[in-house]
Formats: C-alpha cells, sequence, structure tokens
C-alpha cells in the first residue's frame, strides 16, 4: 500500500516567487513592531512640574495619541500660576521638526507657553500649530506652560493637552497633558526665637534668626527691628561673607551686609539673618535692652522680641580701723593718742555679674601714720587675725612714694592686677604708728 501526499503549491519551487512573499513577512512583521522598531520619525514629549529637576521628568520613550500616562497636576492660587515644563525631543534617527498643538486661553483660565528666549507661543499653538526648527535626533527642546485661573472657582479642574507631531511622518504623534485645580490660598510664616543674650558694655550680641515661608504659595518678607532702650540695633544678611558659610547662624566679620526683606520665598523656603544689639559702653550691670523683630508678608506676619542684658564688674570699697593698743572692733573711726597702733582694713567687693580683672588699689598713708611695709598682707578673711592668702590667689601689695599700692585677685603680679569673681571680696590689712 502507498500513502500518496497532494500539495497543490508544490510546483511554486522557483525562488523568484519565492522571494516577494519573505519581503512581505519582514514588512508585515516591521509593522506591527510599531515605531520602536523603525523610529525614523518620532516625537517624544516629557512633562514636569516646573519646581521640579530635569531627572522628574515623565515620559520618556513613552509615545501616546492621547495621554494617560503622560500626565501630571499642581495645584494653582490667586496670583500664582501652575507652572509645567514641557520637552520636546527628536527620538527619531534622521533630523525633523515637529507641529506642535495645544489648548490656548478660555473663560476663566489664561494659557502661556513660553519658549526658551521667552516668547510666548500660546496663539500658535491654540491655532493652526507652531512649528519647531529642525531638531537632529536626540536634540530637544523645551517649552514652559503656564495654567492660571482668573476665575477662581475652588475645585475647578483646567486640563491642558499638548501634542507634537512629526513633519515627514503625520503617524508619529505624541502627546502629554496637565491638569491644574484651582485651590484657595493660605499664607503663613514662622520667626524662630532665639534665647535672650548677655554682653559685656561695648560688645554686640548676635541674634540669629530663621524665617520660614509655611504657607502654599510664594510670599515676600519686610524685615525691620525697634528698640524701647535707645541702644543701637540692626539687621544683618548671614550671607557668609567673608570666609564664613551661609546660612550657619554663627555672624562672622565680613557678614556688614544689611538686611530688610527675605526676598522671594517659595513653600518651604527659609532665609536667615541676625539681628545685632549693641550694649553701649556706659551699659552698667543688670541693665536691660528689649528689641522687637516684625515679620511682614501678604497676608501673613510674624514678630519676636528679645532681652538683652548688659553684665559687667562693679568694684566697692569698704574701709575699716581699730586702735589694737587699747583693744576693740573694727569700725569707721577709732579714736587714739600718739604711739596707739591703729589696725586699718581695706575690702574689695566684686558685686557685678562677671570677674572684675586688672584689680589694683592704690591709697595714700595719712601724714599722721608710720606704715610698717611688713605689717601689710593680703586676706580673705574679714577678721584681720588669719593668716595672709597666697599672692597667686589673692595679690599682693607695698609701700611705694608714701601710697598703699596693691595688686589683688587671683593671678596678680607685682605689675598687674589679678581677676575678683563675682560675690569675692578681697582684704588688705595693714598696720600704723600714730605720729
Amino acid at each position: 500500500m502507498k500513502l500518496a501526499h497532494s500539495n497543490k503549491f508544490a510546483t511554486c519551487s522557483n525562488p523568484l516567487f519565492r522571494l516577494p512573499a519573505q519581503l512581505c513577512c519582514v514588512l508585515f512583521f516591521l509593522f506591527f513592531m510599531g515605531k520602536e522598531g523603525v523610529a525614523g520619525c518620532q516625537p517624544d514629549l516629557m512633562v514636569r512640574l516646573a519646581s521640579e529637576t530635569d531627572a522628574a521628568y515623565l515620559g520618556s520613550g513613552i509615545y501616546e495619541g492621547t495621554a494617560s500616562v503622560q500626565s501630571r497636576s499642581q495645584p494653582a492660587y490667586t496670583g500664582l500660576p501652575a507652572q509645567f515644563r514641557v520637552l520636546l525631543k527628536n527620538a527619531g534617527d534622521q533630523p525633523d521638526s515637529f507641529l506642535l498643538t495645544g489648548a490656548g486661553s478660555g473663560a476663566g483660565v489664561t494659557v502661556s507657553y513660553l519658549d526658551a528666549g521667552g516668547i510666548d507661543r500660546a496663539a500658535s499653538l491654540s491655532g493652526a500649530g507652531y512649528r519647531s526648527a529642525a531638531l537632529a535626533p536626540g536634540e530637544s527642546m523645551v517649552l514652559l506652560l503656564q495654567v492660571n485661573p482668573t476665575l477662581l472657582t475652588l475645585g475647578a479642574s483646567y486640563r491642558v493637552a499638548v501634542t507634537a507631531v512629526s513633519t515627514d511622518d503625520p503617524l508619529a504623534v505624541d502627546q502629554v497633558k496637565t491638569e491644574t485645580v484651582a485651590c484657595s490660598r493660605t499664607a503663613a510664616v514662622t520667626v524662630s526665637a532665639p534665647p535672650d543674650g548677655s554682653g559685656a558694655p561695648g560688645t554686640v550680641v548676635n541674634y540669629p534668626y530663621t524665617v520660614t515661608n509655611v504657607g502654599n504659595g510664594d510670599n515676600t518678607f519686610t524685615l525691620s527691628v525697634t528698640g524701647n532702650s535707645g541702644w543701637n540695633v540692626a539687621l544683618f544678611s548671614d550671607d557668609g561673607a567673608g570666609g564664613g558659610i551661609a546660612g550657619d547662624g554663627m555672624r562672622q566679620p565680613g557678614e556688614t551686609q544689611g538686611c530688610v526683606t527675605t526676598g522671594v520665598l517659595a513653600p518651604g523656603a527659609s532665609h536667615r539673618f541676625f539681628l545685632a544689639v549693641t550694649i553701649p559702653e556706659s551699659g552698667s550691670d543688670g541693665a536691660r535692652g528689649d528689641s522687637l523683630l516684625a515679620v511682614s508678608g501678604e497676608e501673613a506676619s510674624g514678630t519676636d522680641q528679645v532681652s538683652t542684658s548688659a553684665l559687667a564688674a562693679v568694684l566697692s570699697l569698704s574701709e575699716g580701723v581699730r586702735n589694737q593698743t587699747k583693744g576693740g572692733a573694727f569700725a569707721a573711726n577709732a579714736d587714739a593718742v600718739p604711739g596707739d597702733l591703729l589696725q586699718y582694713r581695706m575690702g574689695v567687693t566684686n558685686s557685678g555679674s562677671v570677674p572684675a580683672t586688672s584689680v589694683t588699689l592704690d591709697s595714700a598713708v595719712p601724714p599722721a601714720l608710720v606704715v610698717a611695709q611688713e605689717s601689710l598682707y593680703v586676706s580673705v578673711s574679714s577678721s584681720g587675725d588669719a593668716a595672709p592668702c597666697a599672692a597667686a590667689e589673692c595679690g599682693v601689695a607695698t609701700i611705694r612714694g608714701g601710697d598703699i599700692v596693691a595688686q589683688l585677685g587671683q593671678g596678680a603680679t607685682e605689675a598687674a592686677g589679678g581677676s575678683l569673681l563675682p560675690g569675692k571680696t578681697i582684704y588688705l590689712f595693714f598696720t600704723a604708728q600714730v605720729k
């Protein structure tokens, strides 16, 4: 038994007949691969918020005749339009130009398309279309799309689509969409509150301040300061001038630029500066100056007050005498006759808020007295019977040309006075005989 197979095409064995069929298969395959397979002509539109970086562009390598994936949205407020960046790239493999079309202004909304030169191409895009210059493969151009609701209806949505079509291939299309939602604007600001400060008379106390825009729209804040004590107050930028670091809160000698405004602050942005208070040279210990900082912007303001205290050493001298010959306690005066021995006590007290430095006592010896050099000593005891204090801790005293000269305080030498801490008293004692 013989099995026979019949094929009606068996006679078409000539290669000339097979070649057209193979070419048709290849063309059919490439056609259904899409433009990714043959990218002779292909616009590639991408979109991001204007406030974002280029890394945020959405739509690279995605080609949609009606955008669904390539869509971005953001709110808009009164006087503050939504802004988008639209990037057009030639994704083909040959030079090409593209026709751009997009929605124009309408009832309650103004739409603009600014090119790299700042020219608004809205009339062209919303009309017959705006034709780009010829772009080489991989070359791109950018438009700034601004959508500004002019009749603010809260919650209203304004959709603007931008479409690009290849000049050489009308089937090569790409589209991106933007959506703008009208929202109410909330303005708010925060002002930091540094702690109160202090300093010595003649010095400057710097308060670092930070003003932050915590509203949902751009705002600019003016800065001013007033003082109620007559002390000098001023505002300076924390700009890092003179070798410092901008915004570090540490005022450098070169940071002398006055500051009266924050400039435009985007939502969440901050501005740093200093409030400088100069304590007068005549400022007494405990004197205080209040300074009021005022921050004012559109529909938002804030204040902060700092109090600056002057810290100074306050030295006082107390004197007492007692008659050692007759006995008795120290008093303001003592009865004596020639030949009596009198012990004198001179107390130096620092009742101020900071250490007194270079403490020196100079007192003339009354002509009716004869003072013995060896009777001079310094002590921290007021009794007059205690042992002398070490010179390195309390100081030294001597008689010079009829005067008693004492260099007092910690670290004192025969040439210079030392330091006397707040609340401390050092006593100088000497014995004199009445002539």
